[in-house]
């Protein structure tokens, strides 16, 4: 059976009222063919349809937002694999440490 956790609410996770007004202001600011900020490709959608897939883009270091606005996939790609990092670092720490880097 999967492991389940329960989910927590838009506020709890970081995107509370201050996040949502950011973003549609963003999305009121935006044009098509604006360039996704992780992907860098051209953002194809007209404006009633972009509001369901794209997103306020996170900055690497988890601190603010890069300009601009991202594609779904590849906002939510970044931070999946931000996270997923920092998990296997945390269960697999170095097992030593040579005194001297070769």
């Amino acid at each position: 059976m999967a492991r389940t956790y329960p989910r927590r609410s838009t506020a709890e996770r970081g995107y509370g009222p201050a996040h949502q007004a950011e973003r549609k202001r963003r999305l009121a600011a935006y044009a098509p063919g604006d360039i996704c900020a992780h992907g860098g490709e051209p953002l194809p959608w007209p404006r009633a349809v972009a509001a369901r897939f794209l997103d306020l883009p996170h900055a690497p270091g988890g601190n603010g937002y890069l300009p601009g606005l991202a594609c779904r996939r590849h906002n939510r790609g970044e931070g999946a694999t931000r996270g997923n990092q920092l998990r296997k670092a945390a269960r697999y720490p170095p097992a030593w440490r040579a005194s001297r880097n070769w």
